[in-house]
Parts: C-alpha cells; structure tokens; sequence
C-alpha cells in the first residue's frame, strides 16, 4: 500500500462511501446554481429597495444579472451530472464527510450570528442622516446570509439522508434497489 493511502483503503470499504459520494454530486450540482441564485436574489432586493427609496438600482440590478447569469450556467454546467446513469465516485473521506454533517448546525447558526453582528454594527455605527443610503445595502446583507444558511442546511439534509437518496436514484435508474 502506498503511503497516505492507509485511510484510502478503509473509506473504499465504507458501504456508506457510494451514497455520500451521489450526496456529494448532488450537493455540486445544487451549489453550482444555488448559490449564484443567491446572489441574484440579494441584488435584486438591493435594487428594489434601492427604487423604492428614491436611489439607482444599478448596483443591485448588476448583482442580479450578474448572479443570474452564473446560476444559469451552473444549471447548464452540471446538467451531465444531474442526469447521469453513471454510478457515483465513492467519496474518498468518509470520516470528514460525518465531520461535516457533524459541524454544519454550528457553522450555520455562527455564520447568522456573525452577519447579524456586521448588520447591528453597520446600523449602530452608520451616520445620522446616511441611513436611506444603506437600506439598500442592509436589504443585501440580510438576504445574502439567510440564502447561504439555507444552502448550507440543504446540503447537509442531503448527506444526512444520502443513503436513502441513493437507494431511491438506484431504483429509479435501474429498477433495483442496493
């Protein structure tokens, strides 16, 4: 056996490996849209609140299309392995992968407190008289941590629930479960 290779070996022998490693394509083709949609939808409230108050929207209108672009071309980009027959790579770390489910609850709710601190410190510590300015601003602030939240606890739902995902994608591609 080749050296680094010892953990390789066990992980291969996981039966859980091949689910984790569809969980771990299913995640890349939902992060590749996802998150650029994300951003898209932060940039489109920017722009709304920004018209709403009087303000340009170029910003958040550029934001939008910009994120809007990249969300479409990681639907397109990852349509192979979306509808793929081909069996998944098993994933090559399983322990890290349990690590991950492990730890996502608490970097979610760190990431949340952490941006809801930035927002308190931008209202707190914004000028009197400059708050039209940064509503704006705040409306992205606020979409932006929620949507990556909640791209987070997808997908750890789907590696949480990857064995029953995979067994239900096998029976679905070839009429056979295991």
């Amino acid at each position: 056996m080749a050296p680094g290779r010892a953990g390789m070996t066990d992980t291969a022998r996981d039966p859980r490996a091949t689910a984790f490693g569809f969980a771990q394509r299913r995640v890349w083709v939902f992060s590749a849209w996802w998150y650029p949609g994300v951003l898209a939808v932060s940039g489109a409230v920017n722009a709304g609140v920004a018209v709403v108050l009087g303000q340009s929207p170029e910003p958040g209108i550029s934001m939008a299309v910009l994120g809007a672009v990249f969300a479409s071309l990681g639907w397109v980009f990852t349509a192979w392995p979306r509808f793929t027959r081909k069996a998944p790579n098993p994933a090559s770390d399983v322990p890290r992968v349990e690590q991950g489910i492990r730890t996502t609850p608490g970097m979610i709710r760190t990431f949340l407190v952490a941006s809801a601190l930035g927002i308190a410190a931008l209202v707190l510590f914004t000028p009197k008289g400059g708050w039209p300015e940064t509503l704006p601003i705040l409306g992205m602030l606020i979409t932006l941590p929620l949507g990556v939240a909640a791209g987070l606890a997808y997908t750890r739902r789907l590696m949480t629930n990857s064995a029953e995902l995979y067994a239900r994608w096998l029976e679905r591609r070839w009429g056979r479960s295991g």
